[in-house]
């Protein structure tokens, strides 16, 4: 009898992954199972502990259930299907640690690497390249899979999709489910999604769960993705690996640590700004806002004001957007947002080590994308052409956070507040 390898998954139960074993057992992939998903999370939600190596198993199981209805009707053929699911299995081999806290080192490295990809699929096309024997091994075609790591085969959006993708409905359900205990329900949604000329659609017969699962990653942005707490923790550990690199430590050698190699990294250095940092972190004793700088239609009056030392200021949408977009105030030039926060602190007289800058999370993460709808009469029609007010309200939501802030830790903060009105016009500078 043919053995059998079996994992148990919390959310999905029993995952076969006899057929690609020798992908699995390499190092690279099983590295992954030190790498949080949620990155720091876990600060704040002490059970999202779930890691790396559980959520691409779970998005090569979902993958598999999901291209084999697609052969079942003719959408693809069996070797595109098997080639697409080893795409499911590792299409986060090439994260670094701490999730998307390191992606700004990935601005550092030499110009060849230099890619339209994100940082970690980047990256992952050349771990992917030194494993080509384990993945034939698998019975995977290598240059096809090659193909769909650079996105050259549509075929990709079968896990990449930004709203139907088979990763994004494991990781919103696996996300969900170890920190705010609920679950999307994509179970249902996932039988109705189609590939159809180079696209992925869903049924017009499902539109209102497209339409559900949208809210629910609202809801996650709001309660999980997008916590203050969460963003400062990330820029902290974004400041220690920046240091690691200044003094000597490359973009690469950073970049294949674990979560704990590069905590480890952290607690034994030697470096004044990490050694407090790691100091802090360890013991909560986390940077708090001081000032907020958002688009004025989000500032409201509030408790907080009055119960803490920060000051919200509200600008017009424009101005806040072309501050923005200098690069001193962004994480592309890791540099520059260094100096930057050192000449904010000498303007609030404050030591430069006790200041930080929280620039947004990358925009376009959060900016809406259609979800095409596959319909009745066989054409392809989009989600907002039935709930157009529902686009506007997710777009509205994403512009909320898209903000700037100035945070300082607890014993410089009251002096750093007090000099909100002096930065304001130190930043106003910027949009003339």
């Amino acid at each position: 009898m043919p053995v059998q390898k079996i994992v148990s998954d919390p959310i999905l139960g029993l995952i076969d992954i006899s057929k690609v074993l020798p992908m699995i057992d390499t190092r690279q992939f099983q590295s992954l199972a030190y790498k949080y998903q949620l990155g720091l999370a876990f600060l704040l939600f002490p059970s999202a502990t779930h890691t790396r190596k559980q959520h691409c198993l779970g998005a090569y199981q979902r993958t598999k259930d999901l291209v084999r209805r697609w052969v079942e009707s003719g959408m693809i053929t069996k070797e595109q299907a098997n080639t697409v699911t080893a795409y499911a299995l590792y299409h986060d081999i090439g994260h670094g640690p701490f999730s998307h806290t390191v992606e700004p080192l990935f601005e550092l490295l030499p110009g060849t690497k230099k890619t339209a990809l994100r940082a970690d699929d980047a990256m992952g096309i050349d771990i992917v390249k030194s494993l080509k024997k384990e993945i034939e091994a698998s019975g995977v075609d290598f240059e096809a899979l090659i193909k769909i790591f650079e996105h050259q085969d549509p075929l990709y959006l079968a896990v990449h999709d930004k709203n139907l993708g088979a990763e994004k409905f494991d990781y919103l359900t696996r996300d969900a489910f170890y920190t705010i205990r609920e679950l999307p329900g994509v179970e249902y949604l996932s039988r109705y999604i189609y590939f159809v000329d180079g696209q992925v659609a869903v049924d017009e017969r499902v539109i209102d769960q497209a339409r559900a699962i949208q809210d629910f990653y609202i809801k996650m942005s709001k309660h999980v993705y997008l916590r203050k707490k969460s963003a400062i923790l990330q820029r902290l550990i974004q400041k220690m690996a920046y240091a690691l690199f200044k003094e000597g430590l490359t973009v690469q050698e950073i970049w294949e640590l674990t979560d704990f190699g590069l905590l480890g990294r952290f607690e034994i250095s030697e470096n004044p700004l990490i050694k407090n940092y790691y100091k802090r972190l360890m013991a909560g004793d986390l940077p708090k806002t001081a000032i907020e700088f958002k688009q004025e239609q989000f500032v409201q009056l509030d408790e907080r004001k009055r119960d803490k030392s920060l000051q919200i200021f509200g600008l017009p949408e424009k101005v806040l957007n072309k501050i923005l977009a200098q690069e001193e105030v962004s994480v592309s030039n890791l540099k520059l947002l260094e100096d930057f926060e050192k000449g904010i602190a000498e303007l609030a007289g404050i030591p430069e080590d006790s200041l930080i800058i929280v620039p947004p999370i990358s925009h376009h993460r959060f900016v809406p994308e259609d979800v095409k709808v596959y319909g009745r009469d066989g054409s392809i029609v989009f989600l907002s052409d039935f709930y157009p007010q529902h686009f506007a309200a997710m777009t509205e939501y994403g512009k909320s956070h898209h903000l700037l802030r100035i945070c300082a830790f607890p014993e410089h903060r009251d002096k750093l507040e007090a000099k909100a009105e002096k930065i304001k016009d130190y930043l106003l500078e910027f949009a003339k």
